[in-house]
């Protein structure tokens, strides 16, 4: 008594991001936590830090690498392991997100469209205090993924009834 969704190509893209981004995030939170017990996740940090010669004003790698893993690298074990779990949490709903879509049913795309939403306001505010290309482009993939699916459910748009569209007998 389910309903499939047709699959078209930008739900394809919508799928395969998904399942790309879940599986960075799960894989990215149980480095975190994994490490965060030790001081090894630190001192891993800095001595790629140093092999590295990290500065800022670098190749666009580096200091990706310095505003990521250097922050996290020098972060407590309480706050690593707060962030591996939040990212293993919203990884896990990206992966089931994908599956969904995957198995092509309807309730993937309003999930797909709730996630996408609740976290639209923290990207925008994180793009304004601290704007990157990186974040911008996540920004429009995002809002992208939003109006296509907006559109393609016909949400918040009226209806035609179903006594017009029958045809006279």
């Amino acid at each position: 008594m389910h309903r499939e969704l047709e699959v078209t190509p930008a739900i394809r893209f919508i799928t395969v991001e998904r399942f790309v981004k879940g599986t960075i995030l799960v894989l990215a939170g149980i480095a975190l936590i994994a490490f965060s017990g030790s001081n090894t996740f630190q001192d891993w940090v800095t001595r790629a830090q140093t092999e590295l010669n990290l500065n800022p004003g670098q190749h666009i790698w580096q200091r990706l690498y310095e505003q990521t893993l250097v922050r996290f690298g020098h972060a407590s074990a309480k706050v690593r392991d707060a962030l591996g779990a939040g990212a293993i949490l919203y990884g896990l709903l990206e992966l089931l997100e994908g599956m969904g879509l995957l198995m092509r049913r309807r309730w993937a795309e309003y999930l797909v469209l709730v996630s996408t939403s609740a976290f639209l306001p923290v990207e925008v505010d994180e793009l304004a205090r601290h704007p990157t290309p990186l974040k911008a482009v996540a920004l429009l993939v995002n809002i992208a993924i939003m109006a296509y699916l907006v559109w393609r459910k016909r949400l918040f748009l009226e209806r035609p009834s179903t006594a017009s569209s029958a045809s006279p007998a």
